[in-house]
């Protein structure tokens, strides 16, 4: 059923003045559950698994970020040197993190055998209260919702991007040259711009003098698209297949090198 014919879906939380992607205030959660459990089963032996949980963290986001880094070191060439670095946009590798975070597990367990039993504990827990929570189903419920109807016309057939900001948003401002030169350059691909601005003119007057010739701007006045969404954040980008339905999507600023992974989700690459 179409996304604005149900309640709005969930991409990001609030917390106080941040705003958090779903998918990692779960991950966060089941992060505190295996640290929770693994006390628990530890304690007798005074063994602590929170240590190496962090350290299978660390390692996940690195092997993750440098495998992304060598798969799209294209899209790195232009940016700035410390692009490779800025985890914000999202890029890494789920392969490669979940192989550096067993890898740095295994190595402390082998080290330190006590930590087997409660580390494995912690874990299985974690999987187990994300399986029965509906977290797995709630994120991919959110895959295959179809575009708001005052919006997925424009698609015409074509896998579409729809991107939500505003002018006084520094991360979407950042990000904007980004979306507008691969506008330009994937005409395979229908760009939509919903500016968030309470004043149209201010939008419109960010992009006229910054020099962006961007089609397919939308004013969305009362913020019934992002509402119909659930796009409570700005930027939030949206990634459609040609078939309308909700391919992926991502909470923040993206860089070339994940923009560019998301369209190869829906998209034949260039």
């Amino acid at each position: 059923m179409p996304a604005d014919e149900t309640e709005a879906l969930v991409f990001s939380v609030n917390v106080g003045p941040l705003v958090l992607q779903a998918s990692h205030v779960l991950l966060a959660m089941a992060f505190g559950i295996a640290a929770g459990v693994g006390y628990l089963a530890g304690r007798k032996n005074k063994v602590n698994v929170t240590g190496i949980l962090l350290d299978m963290v660390l390692a996940a986001l690195v092997a993750g970020r440098i495998a992304f880094v060598i798969i799209r070191f294209n899209d790195f060439r232009g940016a700035p040197w410390w692009a490779v670095f800025d985890i914000r946009d999202g890029g890494g590798n789920w392969p490669a993190a979940i192989a550096g975070a067993l890898a740095v597990g295994v190595w402390r367990c082998w080290r330190k055998p006590q930590l087997q039993a409660p580390l494995g504990a912690g874990l299985i827990a974690a999987v187990f209260a994300w399986d029965m929570s509906g977290s797995a189903i709630a994120l991919r419920s959110a895959q295959g919702a179809a575009a708001p109807a005052a919006i997925r016309h424009i698609a015409g057939g074509k896998p579409m991007v729809v991107n939500f900001w505003a002018s006084w948003c520094p991360p979407c401002r950042r990000e904007m040259p980004v979306l507008a030169k691969t506008q330009q350059q994937r005409r395979d691909v229908a760009f939509v711009f919903v500016n968030e601005d309470a004043d149209a003119a201010a939008g419109q007057r960010f992009l006229s003098e910054r020099g962006f010739a961007v089609t397919n701007a939308v004013h969305d006045a009362d913020a019934g698209i992002a509402h119909a969404v659930g796009a409570s954040a700005f930027p939030t980008t949206l990634f459609y297949a040609a078939d309308g339905k909700l391919a992926g999507l991502h909470v923040g600023e993206l860089s070339q090198a994940s923009l560019n992974a998301y369209l190869e989700k829906i998209a034949r690459p260039k």
